[in-house]
């Protein structure tokens, strides 16, 4: 029966045949989240890519669409992003109430090219643009992942474009209409910063500014303004971290959302292939912008997923309870713990800002205090966050009949809390 294979993740989404990867063309449009999704239909393994779709009113609960876009004679789909036309720029429209839904995606060809899609139907109808490509190869390389946002200050559109794995740097360009489109500044990204640039604004909880953020398929962003057409960095940070070659990879954030929220998904790179189908997507996140530095906190609709009362602990050393979905909460003490979540060890030591896990290293927010977490855990994946932002990992785990939480060094936690989870597949 589809989405009830026994390895198929419970509460992240994945789709019911075929491999997917990067999120694409997040957006709200008229009471409907859209999830596109790099995607390979026909085989568990990456391979000429579509791009999937599916739907929902909720962010939690996904119904999978038609495939919105197919390789065709010019090249495969890669990755891009949607945004709506509502001032009808691009003269696509027939309809002032039902303004055009907007696709810019790499055709990954030779050359790599940037191309227009849209929709007149709310997606259900997805159109590639006659005049294609809107952006010939600028460089040479294999330019992709176009990444498009408004700019009220100088009333323009603005794209991020990386420049391909020879080059490793990004190009910012610029457009009146969202068809014509010029080059102005060439901008790198720290720490090794690669491919899926996610570039949007702000605004800074500490002073209220409207700031540019961009981000990199690592994790890795940018904090700054755009002025004269270049982007002008003020802080640089990483606000996913990811576990060797796996874990949260290229998200995007939902364009056009009525409440003003800057939500996240990003693909969830796992281990698990079923006979059907391989990956999954991370949970729903809000960025937060403090002092210049990105927060990442689970999106309210998390809340969806509790299916009954919470079980508190005290002088928690192991803790068992049924289950195998579960929202978990805990202190963690200032000097060096190690704990064991659902089979996967994790030594957390506040006072050297570390935390280690699966051979890899993390830097911790260094407060002085301990710190506190929220963390759910999955089949196949175990979402970590610090409840005041500060650090994310959504990590890949290979699950293993154990405690939910057992503390086998630098215990007990003063206390745990646990929410049994449901599946979203019902």
């Amino acid at each position: 029966m589809a989405y009830q294979e026994p390895e198929r993740q419970q509460f992240h989404f994945s789709s019911r045949k075929g491999w997917l990867n990067d999120p694409n063309g997040l957006c709200f449009y008229q009471g409907t989240y859209h999830l596109f999704y790099q995607h390979n239909p026909a085989a568990v393994h990456w391979g000429p890519m579509h791009w999937g779709h599916a739907t929902g009113t909720d962010l939690i609960h996904w119904q999978e669409q038609p495939i919105a876009l197919y390789p065709d004679e010019s090249g495969v789909m890669f990755s891009g992003c949607a945004v709506v036309d509502e001032q009808n720029l691009t003269g696509l429209g027939v309809d002032p109430a039902s303004p055009p839904l907007l696709f810019f995606y790499t055709c990954a060809g030779k050359p790599f090219t940037q191309n227009l899609a849209y929709s007149l139907d709310g997606g259900r109808t997805v159109v590639k643009y006659a005049r294609n490509p809107v952006v010939p190869n600028l460089h040479g390389g294999e330019e992709r992942d176009p990444s498009v946002a408004f700019d009220p200050a100088s009333g323009t559109w603005r794209m991020a474009l990386y420049l391909g794995d020879e080059r490793g740097d990004f190009a910012l360009l610029e457009s009146a209409d969202l068809l014509n489109w010029r080059e102005t500044a060439l901008f790198r990204i720290p720490n090794g910063g690669r491919e899926c640039p996610e570039l949007f604004q702000i605004a800074d909880e500490t002073d209220g500014k409207l700031r540019w953020a961009i981000l990199e398929a690592n994790g890795n962003y940018l904090v700054g303004d755009i002025a004269d057409g270049r982007f002008q960095a003020e802080h640089a940070g990483v606000f996913m971290h990811r576990s060797g070659l796996k874990g949260g990879y290229a998200g995007q954030t939902f364009k056009n959302l009525p409440d003003g929220r800057r939500l996240y998904i990003a693909w969830q790179q796992d281990y698990i292939r079923g006979d059907a189908f391989s990956q999954s997507m991370t949970l729903p996140v809000e960025l937060k912008l403090v002092g210049g530095e990105l927060r990442v906190h689970p999106a309210a609709e998390t809340r969806l997923l509790c299916a009954g009362e919470a079980q508190q602990f005290r002088d928690a050393s192991t803790v068992n309870a049924d289950g195998e979905l579960w929202e978990l909460e805990f202190e963690t003490p200032l000097h060096g713990v190690m704990l064991n979540i659902g089979g996967t060890d994790l030594w957390i030591d506040s006072a050297a800002g570390v935390l280690r896990c699966n051979a890899g290293e993390y830097p911790l927010p260094h407060t002085g205090k301990p710190l506190h977490w929220r963390a759910w855990l999955d089949r196949n994946t175990l979402e970590l966050f610090e409840s005041e932002g500060r650090f994310w990992l959504p990590l890949p785990v290979q699950r293993r009949p154990e405690p939910v939480i057992s503390v086998p060094q630098g215990g007990p936690l003063a206390a745990v809390t646990l929410r049994p989870l449901q599946t979203i597949w019902r």
